[in-house]
């Protein structure tokens, strides 16, 4: 298995968000349903979903498993889309940066597929 720093990175930091959030669960941190557009979704239920789903993600990525490659690029694509939807609506840099960092994610992930064609879960 090829080695490759930036999908060692991203997959670190996804499981770095996961964390976060599930710290953030913990410590009543922000608010993260209506960030989502889920105003009628409890807070605690997104939030156990983000790290149920980045903290595994992250995981499978690093280690090369073909799902988890798919996984991260859809979550880029829709947590790009969040993002530029709330820069438009909003107009608050934070979610300017998210939409560049999963722009990133996207185009690494495309560039590295190679990296995933022949690992399996």
């Amino acid at each position: 298995m090829e080695k490759s720093k930036l999908v060692t990175f991203i997959g670190e930091f996804y499981i770095f968000g996961g964390v976060t959030v599930l710290l953030s669960l913990l410590f009543h941190g922000s608010t993260l349903n209506h960030v989502f557009g889920l105003p009628q979704v409890p807070d605690y239920l997104v939030k156990l979903i983000i790290a149920a789903l980045y903290i595994p993600m992250g995981y499978f990525y690093i280690k090369r498993v073909k799902f988890a490659y798919w996984a991260i690029l859809i979550l880029a694509i829709v947590s790009f889309c969040i993002s530029a939807d709330l820069t438009t609506n909003l107009n608050i840099q934070p979610y300017i940066g998210n939409m560049v960092y999963s722009l990133c994610v996207v185009i690494v992930t495309l560039l590295k597929r190679v990296l995933y064609a022949t690992t399996n879960f």
